[in-house]
């Protein structure tokens, strides 16, 4: 750290099984009531947010998930609220009460029935910056707590309000989702707690661990920046994951060693060069069928190509298939030659046909950051 102040100490707390040890305890009768509070933040945080509140200290916690619960969910047959624009659940948002999809905007108001089967056993599922700061709220009353997130830094300069609250100690607890993680210097902050550290953590993305192990160091980073200290809490259900242990030790060069081991078979960059094309139409079938077209063409290019070693991996639908009403398919180009799979990229760019039937589109992402 510059000047050479000391990193925080981190704590994993270990969140498998609370949930259950709980009901238990009410069940027996040794508890008087299901506490939710404790199904989302630990004992050993809610002691540590107890202390700095009494010391006059500043907390940060981190929840990368916003609105107030993830999906909506029929207790009768399973059906999941979704949105009729994209392959994704909607989440429910308070204050306006209403379901929003987080790709096309889309809302509309809660639902009290379910849509399948006419059933009034919908429940709410999932965790968000929303409900996180209610509860916080009822169990510290008297605390000053402010939530940032994209829905509280919509207005004009609303980010920078939020943050010179912070600034002038007018704030005890921050609560938000990655935009609080980085670039945070308040020394008044000693206690920095991550409510859920999974989120994202299995995502179908070779890059999603370290998506975890860099918003975890970064959020980290947070605490402790003054004289006093300060003190991280990890809270999760996989404490053995290496990129929780690794953030725990702030061993950036041990994530990286045992990240690197599952890079090479199957080989994913740095092993190799990857180019992700994407194709999107109106139409699912005709979307689908460019794509097998277009990787047909293309491999039957590289057959009289020998020379070039770049391999095609798919087609297949995307990760999440449809966005904004556009069907969404894709496939992946593979090479350590960096200079050839240009040349083939440069191709599909240049000189693949698209009918204008659809409103097909194409995208060529070279080195691409998300394959979703």
């Amino acid at each position: 750290r510059v000047g050479g102040g000391r990193l925080p100490a981190v704590e994993v707390v270990d969140m498998r099984g609370r949930r259950e040890e709980q009901r238990a305890l009410f069940e027996s009768g040794r508890q008087a009531s299901f506490d939710p509070f404790r199904h989302v933040v630990s004992e050993p945080l809610e002691r540590a947010l107890h202390e700095r509140l009494a010391k006059k200290e500043q907390s940060i916690l981190l929840l990368n998930r916003r609105g107030y619960a993830s999906f909506v969910q029929c207790g009768g047959c399973g059906d999941v609220a979704s949105c009729p624009n994209c392959s994704i659940s909607l989440t429910a948002h308070r204050a306006p009460e209403r379901l929003v999809c987080h790709y096309c905007q889309h809302h509309e108001p809660p639902r009290t029935v379910c849509k399948r089967c006419g059933a009034p056993t919908l429940k709410q599922r999932g965790l968000g910056t929303q409900q996180v700061e209610r509860l916080l709220v009822e169990r510290f009353p008297s605390a000053n707590i402010a939530r940032m997130d994209v829905d509280t830094t919509s207005g004009k300069w609303a980010h920078a309000d939020i943050l010179d609250r912070v600034a002038s100690g007018e704030v005890d607890i921050l609560l938000g989702t990655q935009m609080i993680a980085k670039g945070l210097d308040f020394p008044n902050v000693t206690l920095v707690g991550v409510v859920d550290a999974d989120v994202g953590i299995n995502l179908p993305h070779f890059r999603a661990s370290v998506r975890c192990f860099q918003l975890l160091s970064q959020v980290a980073g947070r605490a402790g920046r003054g004289p006093k200290g300060g003190d991280v809490f990890i809270q999760t259900r996989v404490p053995d994951h290496h990129a929780v242990r690794c953030a725990v030790e702030h061993d950036y060069v041990g994530f990286v060693r045992r990240e690197l081991e599952g890079r090479y078979d199957p080989p994913y960059p740095p092993a190799t060069r990857l180019v992700n094309v994407v194709f999107s139409g109106l139409r699912e079938e005709e979307t689908m069928q460019l794509a097998i077209d277009a990787a047909d063409r293309l491999r039957a290019m590289l057959a009289r190509r020998p020379e070039f070693d770049v391999t095609i991996i798919g087609p297949s639908k995307c990760p999440i298939e449809r966005i904004k009403n556009r069907w969404r398919s894709h496939f992946m180009l593979k090479s350590e030659q960096a200079a050839q799979l240009t040349r083939v990229a440069r191709y599909i760019a240049e000189k693949l046909p698209v009918p204008a039937s659809g409103q097909m589109r194409v995208v060529v992402d070279r080195d691409p950051v998300s394959l979703l």
